[in-house]
């Protein structure tokens, strides 16, 4: 019964999983933003201008495709995490009921 409930094949098993990956995908991809935005702040203007153009809005378009995901995995993880509370919320209502 109680592998029913917490078991690698329950619910709540399988939310907690996803918030795990979320988050791991979010702190990577914070990470690239980070790198990214420290990179550039410490750039001479002068000295690199005419030989990065072209880099700097590769780099750009990355750090925009990055920022998407950063959005994208945060509401993947409020999503998960609502689902994950509803899952425990029925499951005490449940012990609730019982009592």
């Amino acid at each position: 019964m109680l592998r029913d409930l917490f078991g690698p094949t329950s619910v709540t098993f399988m939310l907690r999983g996803g918030l795990e990956e979320t988050s791991a995908t979010h702190r990577a991809i914070a990470d690239r933003v980070a790198s990214a935005t420290s990179a550039s702040s410490n750039v001479d203007f002068s000295q690199q201008l005419g030989a990065q153009t072209g880099k700097a809005r590769v780099d750009q378009a990355d750090l925009q495709r990055d920022m998407a995901s950063l959005a994208d995995t945060e509401l993947r993880y409020e999503a998960d995490a609502k689902l994950l509370q509803a899952a425990y919320a029925r499951l005490r209502t449940a012990i609730q009921d019982r009592a």
